[in-house]
């Protein structure tokens, strides 16, 4: 018996001592690798492009009576032109992407963050001038005429004979409270205004032409923002003069923008006896244009006759430009692309004092000024 109890005893240990003994354990299983969410790749350069070029021809595609179209049109395309004004690698794109985000707003009305687009423009490209152009009339244009003043300085620094920026510039000085400097800049207007008539009409002794055909006909194209009574009249007088059918077509070019209704008579007549086939478009167009909508002639070269002393007629006839046509109210794309001739007018002048010239033997001399 006492050896049964010890066989007990010893079970009842060991029982106690397997109770008392952690259990197994399982052992936890093993979590499955979680995949980090992937960052989104940045867009290429080709698609920050193509987006550019798609919102260029979204706008350019809305019509004139869709008054909402612009504000619509920046909500929709305002974030991807941000993204490419901001993130393309290519310099030319990003300020093709502010300018046109620039063009948006203004014409959604918040003009103050298209002078910010603007000038982002400008800062991005500086050796272009286009874009401190815009920037200049869209100061201008929110009343920042002082602010606007060295912009369109710098247009004229890089065409001294563009007469449609020394108008704007005489009219921003004017509204900033700067007469004389106006007066100054409307004075310049008139000086290039004779240089470019000049450089468009002046032959020498023996009827050979000062300037070469290429330069008369940009004469001819430079003139297009001058629509008073002498310069149109110069141009009729060229018209009936110049031998060359490409300056007859850049003058024909020249009247059917201006479309002064003075045109009519002469390239009516001009265009019935007119052989060379480009030259007869270019005046056929010319009388379609006048048609269409014709205007009369300031008799002032210059806004309200503003002349600087000594270098206009006396006796000026003051006179407003047609609306839309001069520097009143004058908006980005009423003159003609490439309407200047850089350096023509200087040229011209120089031509005028050293050839020993004269217009024509034959007939008057073409009037520089109104009678």
């Amino acid at each position: 018996m006492r050896n049964v109890a010890r066989v007990v005893g010893a079970l009842l240990l060991v029982s106690i001592a397997g109770g008392c003994a952690e259990p197994a354990r399982t052992p936890p299983p093993v979590p499955k690798s979680v995949t980090k969410a992937e960052a989104p790749t940045a867009p290429s350069a080709e698609a920050l492009a193509e987006r550019y070029l798609a919102a260029k021809d979204r706008l350019a595609a809305l019509m004139p009576e869709d008054k909402d179209g612009p504000k619509r049109l920046l909500a929709e395309l305002a974030p991807g032109l941000r993204e490419v004004a901001e993130k393309a690698a290519d310099v030319p794109l990003r300020a093709n992407a502010s300018l046109l985000l620039g063009t948006l707003y203004e014409r959604a009305g918040d003009p103050r963050s298209a002078i910010s687009f603007y000038r982002q423009t400008a800062a991005l490209v500086p050796a272009e001038i286009e874009p401190r152009r815009v920037l200049a009339l869209a100061l201008a244009s929110d009343g920042q005429f002082a602010e606007a003043i060295p912009e369109q300085e710098a247009v004229l620094k890089d065409d001294p004979d563009d007469l449609e920026a020394w108008l704007l510039l005489g009219e921003f000085n004017v509204k900033a409270g700067r007469a004389d400097e106006g007066a100054n800049a409307y004075g310049a207007y008139e000086l290039r205004r004779k240089g470019l008539i000049d450089g468009l009409t002046l032959q020498n002794k023996d009827g050979t032409f000062v300037m070469p055909v290429e330069q008369r006909a940009a004469c001819a194209r430079a003139l297009i923002p001058a629509r008073d009574n002498g310069t149109a009249l110069a141009l009729l007088y060229a018209l009936d003069r110049d031998p060359d059918p490409t300056v007859r077509q850049a003058l024909a070019e020249a009247m059917g923008t201006q479309r002064l209704a003075g045109y009519k008579a002469g390239l009516t007549a001009k265009s019935a006896a007119e052989t060379h086939p480009e030259a007869k478009a270019a005046m056929i167009w010319a009388l379609q244009e006048i048609e269409r909508d014709p205007l009369d002639a300031r008799p002032s070269p210059t806004p309200d006759g503003q002349l600087a002393a000594g270098t206009g007629p006396t006796g000026q006839v003051p006179g407003d430009s047609a609306a839309g046509t001069g520097a009143k109210g004058q908006v980005p794309g009423d003159s003609a692309a490439g309407t200047g001739a850089k350096g023509q007018a200087e040229k011209a002048g120089e031509a005028g004092k050293t050839a020993g010239t004269t217009r024509d033997g034959a007939g008057p001399p073409a009037p520089a000024t109104p009678r």
